[in-house]
């Protein structure tokens, strides 16, 4: 396999498929970052789409991007823009889901994970933040073609992946992790 050159960043919210990009992204040989290693506050609204970063944290951030080919989750989903100019050529996969069953895998995940009810956010709210994430994504790539939008649950899978990629598609099945649709 050729080398891996260009940066690859999975900006889709939670629950849309990232674990599926990410094991993707390895078997077509990119360098991923898969561990949870950024730990640090955003900002005090959790639900912020468009934290700030402080500078001392954008610079840890970027300088984690610079040690890997690819990205997916938390937190590069909010730093798309930051990523952007940091990373020439860089590309972005943006995943979906429709809202309504990614409000119930986001809530069925909170409850796996411990959080009561009394704490849970509102399918309501889970489906805004998403279609809010989104319009964001939408606006900053329009007329751009360095953004690849995707659909697993729709069916997409390694042939839209790869052509936006320009690498080969592997013959194995397409990773669909953690799978509820």
């Amino acid at each position: 396999m050729n080398a891996v050159q260009e940066k690859v960043f999975g900006i889709g919210m939670f629950k849309t498929g990232l674990t599926s990009l990410g094991q993707a992204l390895e078997r077509l040989g990119y360098r991923f970052s898969a561990d949870q290693w950024y730990h640090g506050k955003i900002e005090d609204d959790p639900w912020a789409l468009y934290p700030q970063f402080p500078n001392d944290q954008l610079r840890l951030v970027t300088e984690r991007a610079d040690a890997y080919d690819a990205h997916v989750d938390y937190p590069w989903m909010f730093l798309f823009r930051e990523m952007d100019r940091a990373f020439a050529g860089a590309r972005f996969i943006y995943t979906v889901r429709d809202p309504e069953r990614l409000a119930t895998s986001n809530q069925n995940d909170r409850r796996r994970n411990g959080t009561q009810e009394v704490d849970m956010p509102s399918r309501g709210r889970i489906i805004q933040r998403y279609l809010e994430h989104q319009g964001m994504v939408l606006d900053y790539f329009a007329c751009r073609s360095n953004l690849l939008v995707v659909s697993w649950e729709a069916g997409a899978g390694w042939k839209e992946l790869c052509w936006f990629l320009k690498k080969e598609a592997p013959e194995s099945m397409f990773p669909w992790a953690n799978r509820s649709f």
